[in-house]
Formats: structure tokens, C-alpha cells, sequence
């Protein structure tokens, strides 16, 4: 019998129940920063209710603030843990026999903007449920959220040690629930347009994980301390220290002491302006002039060097989408400095990946029947100008990401097409764009054709 069985389930086997599919956690982070606030912008949009989950300082409320702006809507903050439930609901009145609230003035009663709930998660339940309510369900008892209203809120993690009161999961389900981090880019960019202490601007140039541990809003008090220093009390290490263990563990601390001797600068200018307005400011460029009539490289120097790190980083390309950084400006500040000065700065600016918004070449253009196109027509203008080769070096870096992101680079390699386009534009780019695209092709074992 048992022989009969096993036969049998060998003819019919049983069926194995499918797996259950297992649901991807969400665990990415969006970066507080452009990306963000375009998400944001459709969310307002589309006037759905948004949680932003992130640490304490990262800019969550400063993000939702700047689209506002930008949108021309008005914008309201309540924080939660201030507020006791009248201050929501509002106080009972009796009209008609019948009981009911009187509109607190905090909310909004017409027009067009975003409320931002801060502290929901770190507010007594009692405040938190009229809140949640609110963004949920956009009324409260006889409230209604005016048409041109969308509600966020910000949260801090559950699972990071803060003191919060957790939120019940099934409300969770409501809202578009966005984690989001510290973007080190895009805080930079703003640091720049912001008169952050060039200090801590040098700091978290050179360190990629200058936010891991030490949020935006701290480093800006750090900015805050050092900007009110005496000339004389840069030098008073104990005093530095003493002040800013407040805010800084130690590693940070003693960098932030031991980089003081870059902190003053000589210059009468924000070497910032440089970039945005320099060809609209008669002062900046006599300041520039003069520095070069009169022989002094030293001042030379220092704008050369702080203009190299500023736009070598990450920021550049955040800068340049909020017209911080001009191509006008740029060029009539090359213009204006001596051949080692310029060289320096079109090299940063050139071979940064972040910045290639600044140019109207797509790398498409470059390797797809680049002969005879109006990209070549372009790229042979810039190459010819000494003024314009930061453009030419866009162009390159541009290319250079795109061949690096193709799917396909065994197509790639074997079209024709694209490698005689590569070789026409070897042939015709100045020596030092040429190698760094030779050094891609090489590479990515891609074999340009050369014209011949």
C-alpha cells in the first residue's frame, strides 16, 4: 500500500502553496533638499496630508517654508507641544440652544497655503487626536480646511530615543509618509546664500559625513558662536573649545579649532557674489581689477581658493538651479583674472557632474550624429573662446556620466554610430577635455572611430 501511495503521489503531486510575497520595507530617505521639496509641491497639489519622519534639525520645517515661498502661499506653523486641545478645537459656545466651537484664529479661514503641524508625535494624545483629525479628514467638528489648503506635519522617529507617543498605525495608512534625512548638497547650497561662517562652510566641504551625527540646525548655531568672535579671541583656544562643546563632540570640535587660521578673510566682499552677481555689479569687478593692477596675489589667491571649493562641491549644482551661480557672471570674472587664476576655476567648475544644468548640451547630442549638428556648431565656439572652456568641460563631464549610466554598454560599444560620433569629437575638443573623455572610453571599452 505504502508503494501504491508513493507511485501515486509521484503521477499526481501535491501542490505547494504558493509563497506569500513578502512587502519590500520602505527604507529610503528622501534627502532635505530639491527632491523633496518636489514631492512636496505635488502633495500640495494634490492637498493630500504629509508626514515628514526625520531627526530633530535636518530642516524639515525650513524645506516646507521655502516651498511656500516659492509658491506664493501663505504658510502657518502650530507647534503641538504648546497647545492644549481649546487651542485646536476650539472653546464650546451656545447658539440656538445647540452647543458649538468657536473657531480658534490660528487657523486658517480662507486664501491658500500649507498649515505645518510641528511635534505631532511628541504632543499628549489629547492634542494629537483633534490633529490628526484635522489632517486626515481636513475638518474638525464645525472647522473646515479652506480649498486652498493642504496640512503636513513632522514627526520625529520612533526608534531613535526621542520622547514621543507613537501614532496608531491604521492613521499612519492616511497620510504620505515621507522618511527623510540631512542632504549634505543641498544644506551646503544654502549655507552658501545664507552667511554661514566660511568656517563651517570649509568644514563640511571636506567631510562627506559632517551631518551623520551633527544635524544642519547645530552646525548653524556653531556658525552663530563664531561669527560674533573678536579678532583677538580666535586665537583663545580654551575659549573656543568651552563654547562650542556645547554644541559639538569632541572630533568636530577640534577640527572647527584647528582650521581657525583660514576663518577671517582679507577680502572686503563676499567671494559668493561672485558667482551670482558678478556682472551686474560695478563694485565687485573694480574690487577684482584692482587686486590684479596692483599686484596683489595674495587677495587673488584667496578668492581663487574659495571659489575652487565651493564650486568643485556637491553645492555647486543646487546653487546653480537656484541661479546662485551664473554662466554671465562666471565668465565676466574670468575675464578679469590673470591665466593661472582662470585655469583654476574653470577646472573646478568643468569636471564638477553637478553643475552640467548650467549648459544647454544634452550628452545625447554628443554621441549620437554629432557631425555637422548644431551641438558640434556649439562645442566649436566654446573650444575657440578662452572664456567658455568651462562649457566644453560640462559638455565632457556631462558625456562622460552618461555613457557611465548606460543599461546597454554592449550596444553601446558595438554602434557605430555613436563611436564615429565619439571620434569627430575627440578630434575637435582641447587636449585637456579630450583625455578625460579618452580616459572614460578607455574605461567603458569603448572604441571611438576616428574621422579619417
Amino acid at each position: 500500500m505504502a508503494a501504491a501511495r508513493a507511485r501515486a503521489s509521484r503521477k499526481h503531486p501535491v501542490a505547494k502553496p504558493s509563497p506569500t510575497p513578502v512587502l519590500e520595507s520602505r527604507t529610503a530617505h528622501i534627502p532635505v533638499g530639491p527632491r523633496l521639496e518636489a514631492v512636496l509641491e505635488l502633495a500640495y497639489r494634490a492637498r493630500r496630508p504629509v508626514l515628514l519622519e526625520g531627526p530633530t534639525g535636518i530642516g524639515k520645517s525650513d524645506i516646507v517654508k521655502k516651498l511656500a515661498d516659492r509658491l506664493g502661499i501663505a504658510h502657518v506653523v502650530l507647534d503641538l507641544s504648546l497647545l492644549e486641545p481649546p487651542d485646536l478645537v476650539g472653546l464650546p459656545v451656545i447658539q440656538d440652544g445647540r452647543t458649538r466651537y468657536a473657531v480658534p484664529d490660528i487657523l486658517p479661514q480662507d486664501g491658500a497655503g500649507i498649515l505645518m503641524l510641528e511635534e505631532l508625535n511628541r504632543a499628549e494624545r489629547y492634542i494629537q487626536q483633534p490633529a490628526l483629525q484635522l489632517l486626515s479628514a481636513r475638518r474638525l467638528h464645525g472647522y473646515e480646511l479652506p480649498p486652498g489648503w493642504a496640512c503636513f506635519a513632522a514627526v520625529n522617529p520612533e526608534s531613535e530615543g526621542y520622547h514621543v507617543t507613537p501614532l496608531d498605525k491604521a492613521l499612519r495608512a492616511r497620510f504620505l509618509s515621507l522618511p527623510v534625512r540631512a542632504d549634505r548638497p543641498s544644506w551646503l547650497a544654502w549655507a552658501q546664500v545664507n552667511d554661514v561662517h566660511p568656517g563651517v562652510i570649509a568644514i563640511a566641504q571636506a567631510h562627506e559625513r559632517v551631518l551623520d551625527d551633527v544635524p544642519p540646525r547645530t552646525w548653524t548655531y556653531v556658525s552663530h558662536l563664531l561669527k560674533t568672535l573678536r579678532p583677538e579671541e580666535i586665537e583663545n583656544v580654551g575659549l573656543l573649545r568651552d563654547a562650542l562643546s556645547g554644541y559639538l563632540p569632541t572630533s568636530w570640535l577640534e577640527l572647527v579649532v584647528s582650521s581657525r587660521g583660514v576663518w577671517s578673510s582679507r577680502l572686503p566682499f563676499d567671494v559668493r557674489a561672485l558667482l551670482a552677481d558678478y556682472d551686474r555689479r560695478a563694485d565687485l569687478s573694480r574690487a577684482v581689477r584692482g587686486f590684479a593692477e596692483a599686484g596683489q596675489t595674495d587677495r587673488l589667491d584667496e578668492i581663487t581658493t574659495r571659489l575652487v571649493r565651493l564650486l568643485e562641491g556637491p553645492e555647486a549644482g543646487v546653487l546653480a538651479g537656484e541661479r546662485q551661480i551664473t554662466l554671465a557672471s562666471f565668465e565676466a570674472l574670468l575675464a578679469d583674472l590673470p591665466g593661472d587664476q582662470r585655469d583654476k576655476l574653470v577646472e573646478a567648475l568643468g569636471r564638477n557632474p553637478t553643475a552640467t544644468s548650467l549648459i544647454d548640451v544634452r550628452p545625447e547630442e554628443l554621441c549620437e550624429r554629432y557631425a555637422n549638428s548644431p551641438a558640434q556648431r556649439k562645442l566649436q565656439g566654446w573650444a575657440a573662446d578662452p572664456l567658455k572652456q568651462h562649457r566644453v568641460g560640462l559638455s565632457v563631464t556631462a558625456l562622460s556620466s552618461h555613457l557611465e549610466r548606460q543599461t546597454k554598454l554592449a550596444e553601446v560599444k558595438r554602434s557605430n554610430v555613436v563611436r564615429a560620433s565619439l571620434g569627430v569629437l575627440l578630434a575637435e575638443l582641447p587636449e585637456r577635455w579630450a583625455l578625460d573623455l579618452v580616459a572614460t572610453c578607455k574605461r567603458l571599452g569603448i572604441t571611438p572611430i576616428r574621422p579619417g
